[in-house]
Parts: C-alpha cells; sequence; structure tokens
C-alpha cells in the first residue's frame, strides 16, 4: 500500500500591520483675550488779554495738535496717568506755565490755558538842569500789550514798571515845567533794563479845557503836533477838563478827542504862555450806533 504524506498547510499568518506613527497632540493654549488698555481726552481752549489764540500750539507728551480759530483744542487717545500739558502761542511775547493733569480710563479731561504776557522790568531816573532829580514826572507808555501803563517819579527822579513786556518799546514823559519827550527802547527779556531821561525846561507852555457844547468838562485825549508830527500826548482832567503842554516857542497843531463826540483841532504860533479851549460838539446818534454796530 503506497505510502501516502499528509502535508499540512501551514496557517498563513495575517502579515502584521506596522503601527502608525502616533503624532503627539499639541495642546492648545487658551486663548489670550487682549486685553486694550482704555484711553482718555484732554481738551479745553486757549485764551489770552484780547481774547480766544486760534493756532496756538499744544502739546502733551509726543502728541500735539493745534487750536482752531475759536482757540479750542482737543487731544484723544491719552494714555492713562498724571501728564503735563503745554501750550504755546503762535506769536512771540506771551508764555504761560505748564499744567500737570492726572486722566482716567474713559475721562475726558479740560485744560483752559490762559497766555500772559512775557514779564521784564523797565526802570530808570528823569533829570532837569544841571542833572537835577525831577519829582513827579509822568511816565507813560503800551508796556504791557495794548494798555497804556504809568509810572511817576519819586524825590530821587526814580520810576519803575515791574510788569513790561520784553522787546521792542517806546516812553513817553511829562513833567511841569519841562519839555515832553518821546523815547524808544527795547526791554530786555532776562534782565532789568535801565534807561535814564533828561528834560529840557519849557519856556512857555500851551493849556486850556476841553468841553461839550454845553459846558460841561470832557475827558478827552489831546494830540500836540509838530510838522505833522505828532510830539506829546496828554489827557485831560475828568472833574475840570483841564489839559497842558510845557512847549518851546514854535508853531504847533493840537487835536481833541472824547468819546461821543466830533473831534476838533487848533494850528498856530506860540512865544508865550497860549490858552486853546475845545467845545466838542456831540457825534449824531445815528453815526454813534453805527460805530457800536462796527465794535461788536
Amino acid at each position: 500500500m503506497p505510502l501516502v504524506r499528509i502535508f499540512r498547510r501551514k496557517k498563513s499568518s495575517k502579515p502584521k500591520l506596522k503601527k502608525k506613527p502616533t503624532i503627539p497632540e499639541v495642546k492648545k493654549e487658551p486663548q489670550r483675550s487682549e486685553v486694550v488698555m482704555e484711553k482718555g481726552t484732554i481738551r479745553g481752549e486757549v485764551r489770552y488779554p484780547w481774547g480766544t489764540v486760534a493756532h496756538a500750539t499744544v502739546t502733551v507728551g509726543d502728541k500735539s495738535v493745534v487750536s482752531d480759530a475759536s482757540g479750542k483744542y482737543e487731544i484723544p487717545e491719552v494714555d492713562v496717568g498724571v501728564h503735563a500739558v503745554f501750550a504755546k502761542a503762535p506769536f512771540p511775547g506771551y508764555e504761560t506755565a505748564p499744567q500737570s493733569v492726572t486722566v482716567a480710563a474713559g475721562e475726558t479731561k479740560v485744560v483752559d490755558f490762559y497766555l500772559d504776557f512775557e514779564k521784564t522790568i523797565v526802570h530808570g531816573f528823569v533829570y532837569g538842569a544841571e542833572s537835577k532829580p525831577i519829582a513827579g514826572a509822568t511816565l507813560s507808555g503800551v508796556m504791557s500789550g495794548k494798555d497804556v501803563v504809568t509810572a511817576v517819579t519819586d524825590e530821587k527822579g526814580h520810576f519803575k514798571f515791574d510788569k513790561a513786556s520784553p522787546g521792542y518799546q517806546f516812553i513817553r514823559i511829562n513833567a511841569p515845567g519841562y519839555m515832553g519827550q518821546t523815547q524808544d527802547f527795547t526791554a530786555k527779556k532776562n534782565e532789568e533794563t535801565k534807561l535814564e531821561f533828561r528834560l529840557t525846561p519849557a519856556a512857555c507852555k500851551i493849556h486850556g479845557i476841553v468841553t461839550d457844547t454845553g459846558g460841561k468838562p470832557l475827558r478827552a485825549e489831546v494830540h500836540l503836533s509838530k510838522s505833522s508830527v505828532i510830539v506829546q500826548r496828554t489827557w485831560s482832567n475828568t472833574e475840570t477838563g483841564y489839559y497842558e503842554f510845557p512847549v518851546l516857542p514854535d508853531t504847533y497843531s493840537l487835536l481833541a478827542n472824547a468819546a461821543g463826540h466830533i473831534s476838533n483841532g487848533w494850528r498856530g504860533s506860540v512865544s508865550a504862555d497860549t490858552k486853546v479851549d475845545f467845545k466838542l460838539a456831540a457825534l449824531p446818534e445815528a453815526k454813534i450806533q453805527g460805530n457800536l454796530s462796527r465794535s461788536r
């Protein structure tokens, strides 16, 4: 009997699948919500003696803005905290100290500025014949903006303006019995300015009173001119209307002006004391109203 070999088929083993490499999970960091710090605003107005200041520069840190035609400004997005705020005029001669302001989140802070004149001191002496001090001399000038300021000399002939503005100035000196004098000078910014005046004795005077047509004394500005140039100015006394100019013999012109009245003038030669009175007629009502409307 033939031998029969029985071969058993080995069970095929399933191929082993290679495990896929596991990608390590990247842990997602929680999203950070951006924290936006809320800021503030600074706004205000820039003024000076005659009203508001257009085109003034206002600065906070590295931010600068320019005021508008009405003098108003606004600086947005100002960091929270304490700041120094500066204002600068678009013209020279004015100054203001910086202001410290604390700005809170979402707050609008109002910071107004007033630009005042830069200040300096002008002083000196007024002398007469033989360098003798003149007491009671009146000195006047527009040395603090547009308003006329005055000073009177003491027994040593000394005068002082402690609130003058630096720069080009002029001053007028009048003293009883002396020729008036006008002088230009430059006031120094960071130091005192000292002046000396020597007046010439007058040989005569032009004087008089200014009244209305009813004889009531008027407060009037009287100009004394020589060769069409104004050499002296004075104001008549409010209570009496009296004015006076010490002069040397020559030919002069006078012009008297009072608010609400028609100006009046005079011209003539003077060789001795000369009295010139003025009676000023009132302006027509319609013209007064027109002047008031134009001044508004």
